[in-house]
Parts: C-alpha cells; structure tokens; sequence
C-alpha cells in the first residue's frame, strides 16, 4: 500500500541522514576522501585502498591531512596490527589507542616520531568569585555524596533486618507445625 511504501522510504532517510551525520561528527582527517574514493572500504582496508588510485570509486586528490593520517599508519602498523591496537588500523580510533590507550614505552620509536603533538591544557587563572563558585560547589557534591551513602547503608540495613525477620518467622512456622 501507499502508507506502507511511504513509511519504508521515510525510514531509509532516518538511517541515511543518521549514516552522514555519524560520520561527519565523528571522524578522521581520511572521512571525505574515502566517502568519495572507497565508500564501501573500511578499517583495514580502507587504507590500501586509499593509498592505489585504481581502487578509487571515482577520482579524488588526497589532502595534506589524510596523507599524514595514511603516513601515521605506516609509521605505527607494528602497533597497529597487535595488542591493544588490534584492528583499529584507519578507524577513527586509531589514534586515540595509540596517544591515549597504549603506554608510550610499547610503541616503536617510529610510530613515536610520527604520532601529532600532544596539545597542553591550559590552565585558566580563576577570580576569587570563581573559586568560591567552584567551592560551594563541590561542597554540595561532597554533601550529596555523603547523603547517597547514608541512605544506602540504611537501605541495606533494612533489608537485612527484614531478611532475619522473614527467617525467624519461618523458622517458627515450622516449629508450630511440628
């Protein structure tokens, strides 16, 4: 029916626009490339695919930013093809696992050189009205927390008294019956 064929088309654009969206926030410097050159080439393969314009799907020049990513997968494949990085070779997290999940003794000295630089966290300087701020704050948690664990220990304390309770009362429900 109409209503049938309507609710299937209206259906496959949610998971389209879903498809997109997923990948447009969420990805890695070779995304546009490979949407357009290897769309239907993923994680390991998606790199040999990138890197031979004869697999291309249609043609596309690599920008400088998807090259140093394919670099940085040469450079870190060792880790990358093992360990704790097993299978994320050309995902996007890829280089989450190598900065942030591995130890930084584990990785060859290559993929050392090769990983992006770590970007410093700055510390903001804070006002006194800021700092009092933050203090009342972490007082109510403080608080909260405190709150959460008393009503826990009474909660398991009920329950355990009810347990020996419902013990008792059995045990003297057999006894009358004897």
């Amino acid at each position: 029916t109409y209503y049938n064929k309507t609710k299937i088309k209206i259906n496959e654009m949610i998971l389209l626009i879903f498809f997109i969206l997923a990948r447009v926030i969420d990805s890695h410097p070779c995304d546009p490339e490979a949407a357009i050159a290897c769309p239907f080439d993923g994680g390991p393969s998606l790199g040999p695919c990138l890197k031979n314009p004869a697999k291309h799907a249609a043609p596309i020049e690599i920008s400088t930013d998807c090259q140093t990513f394919l670099d940085l997968h040469d450079s870190c494949s060792s880790n990358l093809n093992s360990g704790t990085c097993q299978g994320m070779a050309y995902t996007d997290d890829a280089i989450l696992c190598l900065t942030q999940w591995l130890n930084k003794n584990d990785l060859t000295p290559e993929c050392m050189a090769a990983l992006p630089e770590e970007k410093k966290k700055e510390q903001r300087v804070l006002d006194d009205d800021a700092k009092a701020k933050r203090d009342k704050r972490k007082r109510a948690r403080a608080k909260a927390a405190e709150e959460v664990r008393k009503l826990n220990e009474q909660n398991s304390e009920s329950s355990s008294s009810k347990k020996k309770k419902q013990i008792f009362q059995e045990k003297e429900s057999n006894i009358s019956e004897s």
